[in-house]
């Protein structure tokens, strides 16, 4: 009977309301404290939104269960020996469609893929192709997942407002085992069906193992039979619609509907698919099949074990089967005067390809790997799934089998690129020949592969031929075989038990068999992959889902530059001819990292060499861990001709040649793609800053530092403008400083004034009286004084006291000195780290 405790619905109330607040928790803080958006806020509202969805979409999900179970309990109690009314449509005398929803959640699932995945990708994956990263390759597979959702989505939609709410009239209620089972599937349809209607019904044990993401359905087919519809037998419906007959026999002794157990079901489908033009038509309908009566007794039948397992009802079939209309197995005269029956390689095209392309995205995702951080565990993985997935291509592509029968024997042959191995089997001692169901996917038969196998009376198992994906036809192969061995005709069709242990399936008036005992093999190694997915998971979420945008952040002058603990500082003496010959073996990365150090340890010819060599490195450079430390260091350089190498590793690592061709890029860049603005703002102005097209790139970077609406493209256009070591540069940070609404453009830009960038002392000095000026001006507010104040003292490496007055007499008195003292000292010495 139904549960109706509410302790699962609240769980899952408040499960959903935790997506739910956190969503409107972060919604609230970008709101109220919009300046400290970073990288776009589109991303930031699509985050809030989906939370926020997700959330409510949980707890509407708990409340709607909880109704339903308690309206299925009321309905048990009031029929508790009529299961067959306790489905609302099933007391009408029909079943609806089981995919009438399908369309809506696979609308659902798309929409909520996408939005996170395109979101996302939309600014990871310009950067990372850009720089060559090989992850770039995850966010297009989770983009390609995602067109493929919607792809699904819109066929179930067509298929559903073409074909309209289809459903299977029952002409009895139940359907009783050993009786018939007869109705009508009422459909509309707008087109001729030439091959006419194929109806497969089925008896489906459905297994639910695990919980959680190790979570797996499992559907067995314990009895199966088809028949086809010719056109000439759909009739007209009273409404406008097509009426196909149904007219199947249940199985005396046929296993009953039985949802007692939530891991453990019996399921009766209907599965009705015609070729028609456009989309096809496929349904599945859920019948009920009971006995007026439980049974009396308990059940008596044994546990079963071992790899195959038929269910006890259904454990022979003497009937019979003709050979399929479409057979992909040869069959000719054998050498010994017996019959051959040949699976001749590429047999099966469609799961061929299928196979093809799972091994090519693995192969993809292996490559990758080694070009990122990922564990080596990962990689290790990634590669050996890879290699069986080849494994499996290969031979399902070029295996064949061939099966002899005659002179007292038969002979059993394996191909694989005219390697073939054989063994003999006499007639005395074969058991018996199966039809084995080897996978299976839902309920459709085509989604079925079968296997030939013979069993020896010791009890050994021989596989015969596999990847049969017609059970016709598999069932056909097993009925000559065993008329040509001599023996009993049986051609049912068995199931690989996956499962190790189980009894029977629950039903009603029995007792319990015993219920499914995993081996511990299983449970191990069900462990593993719970592990290793949440471990995947976590790696991909850090690499994807969290990646940066496309501007790396930087201190902000005064803030102390954070050195990595993992990496060693090397103290070098003068380079020397041997080093540079040592440095030219190595590879380029390296080359950068070392002479980039030694230039910030004050190398003049390590800093030259730099120079001179970079121009051969654009795009072949990384930020490597060092590399990310040595370019903070640098940038904050006492020497200026150091912060120029900085730019121009920067420039090398993004990928910008110091050409006017790149120039023109940039601007364009800016001007046609938002999401990438501010990356372009930032690199124009490091550009513009080494000579290239100052004029051209000048006036449209102040343009976007002054008028741009997003104050994150202004804050890197502020950035920028700090490379271009220009008077007119200066003025237009302090521009920016005092008129610009966003308080952390202002920031950086009196940042940038004061010690950052490519200025030089006696530019900045020029500055001084503008600060004081504003520092002493009534209107301005204490956040902006104590920013004048700071940029003062670093300017000028003069402390007072934060006064305007004081300011202004020393001035007065010293500021004429310090200026002379920076135009005396040499042009490229600046206020810096080291």
């Amino acid at each position: 009977m139904t549960s109706t405790s509410k302790l699962p619905v609240v769980f899952v109330i408040a499960f959903g309301a935790v997506f739910a607040a956190a969503g409107l928790a972060f919604a609230t803080a970008l709101a109220s404290h919009p300046e400290n958006i970073r990288g776009n806020p589109i991303v930031g509202v699509v985050v809030c939104g989906i939370f926020i969805l997700v959330g409510g979409g949980i707890i509407y999900g708990g409340i709607y269960g909880f109704r339903a179970q308690k309206e299925l309990a009321a309905v048990e109690q009031s029929q508790p020996d009529s299961p067959w009314l306790w489905k609302k449509d099933w007391a009408t005398g029909r079943s609806e469609s089981r995919d009438r929803n399908n369309a809506a959640s696979l609308w659902v699932a798309a929409i909520f893929w996408n939005a996170i995945v395109l979101t996302v990708s939309a600014f990871a994956v310009p950067k990372m192709w850009r720089s060559a990263d090989p992850k770039v390759f995850f966010p297009i597979a989770f983009c390609l997942v995602g067109v493929a959702l919607a792809v699904f989505a819109l066929r179930a939609t067509i298929r559903r407002l073409r074909f309209g709410r289809t459903y299977f009239e029952f002409a009895s209620l139940p359907f009783s085992p050993g009786k018939p089972l007869r109705g009508s599937i009422h459909l509309r349809i707008d087109g001729s069906t030439p091959h006419g209607i194929d109806l497969t019904f089925s008896c489906i044990r459905e297994v639910i193992t695990g919980s959680g993401k190790s979570r797996n359905v499992n559907r067995l087919i314990l009895w199966q039979t088809q028949a086809n519809i010719p056109q000439a037998a759909i009739t007209p419906g009273p409404m406008g619609d097509a009426v196909i007959p149904v007219d199947f026999v249940v199985p005396g002794d046929a296993y009953e509907t039985n949802y007692d157990r939530h891991d453990d079901r019996v399921l009766w489908i209907l599965h009705a698919h015609a070729d028609v033009p456009g989309v096809d038509y496929a349904d599945d309908f859920e019948v009920p099949i009971f006995r007026l009566s439980p049974a009396a007794e308990p059940a008596d039948a044994p546990v079963f074990a071992g790899d195959v397992n038929a269910a006890p009802a259904f454990d022979s079939d003497p009937s019979d089967v003709s050979p399929p209309a479409d057979q992909k197995v040869v069959v000719s005269a054998g050498a010994t005067g017996g019959t051959e029956f040949y699976f001749p390689p590429f047999r099966n095209p469609l799961r061929i390809l299928v196979l093809f392309l799972v091994t090519l995205g693995f192969g993809a995702i292996a490559v990758a790997l080694q070009f990122s951080k990922a564990p080596w565990i990962f990689r290790i993985v990634f590669v050996l799934m890879d290699f069986l997935l080849i494994y499996g291509v290969i031979r399902s592509a070029f295996g064949s089998w061939q099966i002899e029968v005659g002179d007292g024997k038969l002979r059993a042959t394996r191909a694989l690129f005219g390697i073939r191995t054989a063994r003999d089997y006499p007639f005395a001692e074969i058991d018996k020949i199966l039809a084995i169901v080897s996978s299976q996917s839902g309920t459709n038969p085509t989604n079925a592969t079968y296997t030939l196998r013979l069993q020896t009376k010791t009890g050994g198992r021989v596989t015969l031929a596999d990847a049969i994906d017609n059970r016709q036809e598999a069932r056909w192969v097993a009925a000559q075989l065993e008329k040509q061995i001599g023996l009993k005709l049986d051609t049912h069709v068995a199931v690989d038990n996956v499962f190790g242990v189980y009894g029977p399936p629950p039903q009603r008036g029995t007792v319990p068999a015993n219920a499914i005992a995993l081996r511990r093999g299983n449970r191990i190694a069900g462990l593993v992959a719970l592990v290793f997915m949440a471990g995947w998971t976590t790696f991909i979420f850090y690499n994807i889902i969290a990646i940066k945008h496309a501007i790396p952040k930087r201190p902000t002058s005064g803030q102390q530059v954070q050195r990595s603990g993992r990496i060693q500082r090397v103290i070098y003496k003068p380079l020397t001819d041997l080093d540079i010959q040592r440095l030219q073996l190595l590879p380029e990365q390296s080359q950068a990292e070392e002479l980039l150090d030694r230039a910030i340890q004050h190398d003049d010819r390590a800093r030259d060499l730099f120079e001179q060599d970079i121009a051969m490195w654009p795009g072949g450079l990384q930020f490597t861990d060092r590399m990310k430390e040595l370019e903070r260091r640098s940038s904050y350089s006492t020497d200026l001709r150091v912060r120029y190498a900085n730019v121009d590793l920067n420039l090398a690592i993004y990928g910008w040649a110091k050409t006017q061709h790149s120039a023109d890029l940039l601007i364009t860049q800016a001007q046609t793609d938002k999401s990438a603005r501010a990356a372009a703002v930032y690199q124009m102005g490091m550009l513009a800053g080494r000579g290239i097209a100052y004029d051209l790139i000048y006036p449209v970077l102040t343009d976007y530092a002054r008028n741009d609406p997003d104050a994150y493209v202004r804050q890197w256009a502020v950035e920028g403008i700090r490379y271009l070591g220009t008077d007119e540069a200066l003025d237009q940070l302090f521009y920016s400083f005092t008129h610009d609404p966003s308080m952390a453009v202002r920031n950086r830009a009196g940042c940038n004034i004061s010690d950052c960038g490519n200025f030089m002392r006696k530019q900045r000095m020029r500055m001084a009286p503008r600060l004081i000026a504003l520092a002493a001006d009534a209107q301005t507010s204490s956040q902006m004084r104590n920013w004048c104040f700071l940029a003062l003292s670093e300017i000028t490496d003069v402390h007072l006291p934060p006064d305007a007055a004081a300011w202004q007499r020393w001035y007065d008195d010293h500021g004429p000195d310090k200026m002379a003292e920076f135009e005396q000292m040499d042009w490229w010495r600046v206020r810096g780290d080291e």
